[in-house]
């Protein structure tokens, strides 16, 4: 009844989060059976700063301080992104099932939901100031591309484990099956605008493409799409005793279906304004005439019904653990994910071991969606079966927002019986 119980909170309690490098605490000696749990959110920008972050995401008043301050630290390569999972596994040992006693089978669920971007300087000062500062100028808005996602998976795949003093390395393959769920994906490889000195005329260049999954049916029940990915990972022990990790996870894709849509344009567009004769006789053909859908005809847009298919961001891990004694560990690494406008991480963690069933873990990293992290993490096991975790990457967001530039938080839950 108690592993009953205990399974049901995991449930609700929901999930994995993209904390691969900063999520394993206590030294697994044996092989169990396991169940865990996690939830992990991250945003960042290597240009905007928590307290223009927060902003942003959350809403609020972005006032001219908060912008000139990530004005000065746009350059060539500004990005933005972020990350919100759930995870739900189950590692069952194969001796309950085949008499193997170094392989389990792992089944589990998860829930994902990503977003990432790059775009010029010129692009983002237009999109917070307008053009009035561009007057008589033109602007570079191109090499610009945002993208965003939501999809469930299914995971089940296996795990072989190795021992070595009294410590335990695993590898194993994971294959998920997707149902997806929402996609709007832009990409501007060229653009320019220019706007008359006095703001009599605007000439737009411009060439994008707009990806959208079905846009009538969205939220959890909605099936626009599917996929497969795949998670392939390796432990071993060097003759010292340490530990190499190596892994290679979201490596797939997603079929969205017949009924998403591609707009397409590559043309020229000259404004001049609007003639109104009669304020007072604003009619229907002229407010027509500036609607959302009348301005993309404008600019020769094309749009055509039917499926396309998007590669995943896949992610890879390379990972160091030093055991130094019984109270001081050591791990750090790089993690990497392409297709997903992100900067090679580089991260370390020192934990240490208040008493024998208590962690500490202090995190550093550097890049990512953001610039330099610094994190704290919190591990408690209780009767050598269940570990309760929490703890941010980003703890520096919550204490200098205004010097930091990244955000997340990861708490989670595993059970061994």
């Amino acid at each position: 009844m108690k592993k009953l119980i205990l399974i049901i909170s995991c449930c609700f309690l929901g999930v994995y989060g993209n904390a691969q490098y900063n999520n394993q605490f206590f030294e697994d000696t044996i092989q169990r059976l396991t169940i865990s749990s996690e939830v992990y959110y991250n945003y960042g920008s290597n240009v905007m700063n928590n307290e223009m972050l927060n902003k942003f995401v959350f809403g609020g008043k972005i006032d001219k301080t908060i912008k000139n301050d990530v004005y000065n630290n746009l350059s060539n390569n500004n990005r933005l992104g972020g990350d919100l999972e759930y995870h739900l596994n189950v590692a069952i040992p194969f001796d309950t099932l085949a008499g193997k006693t170094n392989i389990s089978l792992v089944v589990g669920l998860s829930q994902k939901e990503h977003a990432d971007s790059k775009f010029s300087s010129d692009l983002f000062r237009f999109t917070f100031d307008g053009n009035k500062q561009f007057a008589g100028k033109t602007i570079n808005i191109g090499n610009t591309d945002f993208s965003y996602f939501k999809y469930q998976q299914m995971n089940i795949g296996f795990i072989s484990h190795k021992k070595k003093q009294g410590k335990m390395a695993t590898e194993g393959a994971i294959v998920s099956f997707i149902k997806a769920e929402e996609h709007f994906a832009i990409t501007v490889p060229r653009g320019s605008l220019f706007t008359e000195e006095y703001g009599r005329e605007i000439d737009l260049d411009i060439n994008y493409l707009y990806n959208t999954s079905d846009t009538a049916k969205k939220g959890f029940g909605a099936w626009n799409g599917f996929g497969v990915s795949t998670e392939l990972f390796s432990q071993f022990f060097l003759k010292n005793g340490d530990k190499i990790h190596l892994g290679i996870k979201d490596l797939g894709f997603i079929q969205w279906n017949k009924q998403s849509l591609k707009y397409e344009t590559d043309s020229l567009f000259h404004f001049e304004g609007i003639i109104v004769n009669n304020i007072f006789d604003l009619n229907d053909s002229l407010l027509s005439d500036i609607s959302k859908d009348s301005l993309i005809n404008s600019i020769n847009t094309t749009q055509e019904k039917g499926s396309y298919s998007m590669a995943l961001p896949t992610s890879f891990t390379i990972d160091y653990t030093k055991y130094i004694n019984d109270k001081w560990q050591f791990n750090g690494g790089i993690y990497y994910r392409i297709l997903a406008n992100y900067f090679p991480l580089f991260y370390t963690n020192t934990s240490y071991f208040v008493s024998q069933n208590f962690i500490t873990r202090a995190h550093v990293s550097y890049g990512g969606y953001g610039k330099l992290n610094l994190g704290l993490a919190l591990a408690y096991q209780l009767k050598n079966s269940y570990t309760l975790f929490l703890g941010s990457n980003n703890i520096d967001a919550f204490i200098s927002p205004s010097t930091s530039f990244a955000n997340s938080g990861f708490v989670g839950i595993k059970a061994q019986f």
